[in-house]
């Protein structure tokens, strides 16, 4: 099964430029936890309300770090055909509870997050479960 219809496609995006103070106001409003970072059109990272958290914790001041000095110099991404098993494994393995999901020409087609993946699964169960149960 793949992940395309798990994927979040409303995505909260950010110019890198974006101070992380920003981008947790805006992940607050949007009551998310990520938003992917752009550049140039293209994604180049994400960063996570658990980035806010650590720049806090370490003393930084919010306003004055922009988010593209808290994103991973390379950025992990799955197409919408990732296997929702693999990507699951990835997301497991990377620590992470968010993928940047892009088309094959490196443009954003949305965000597949462990909630994304609950969700998901709960949804297919619930319609196997329908279309097995008999007749009434």
């Amino acid at each position: 099964m793949e992940i395309a219809s798990f994927i979040t496609r409303s995505v909260l995006t950010l110019d890198e430029g974006a101070s992380l103070r920003d981008a947790a106001i805006q992940m607050m409003e949007r009551g998310v936890g990520s938003a992917v970072v752009m550049t140039g059109g293209k994604p180049t990272g994400i960063v996570t309300d658990r980035d806010a958290l650590k720049v806090i914790a370490e003393g930084d001041d919010g306003e004055l770090v922009a988010v593209r000095d808290c994103i991973a110099k390379k950025l992990l991404t799955a197409s919408p055909e990732t296997d929702v098993v693999e990507a699951a494994r990835l997301m497991r393995e990377k620590n992470f509870r968010h993928l940047v999901v892009v088309d094959d020409h490196g443009s954003l087609v949305g965000v597949f997050s462990m909630r994304d993946l609950v969700v998901g699964l709960l949804r297919e169960r619930a319609d196997l479960l329908n279309t097995s149960a008999p007749p009434a």
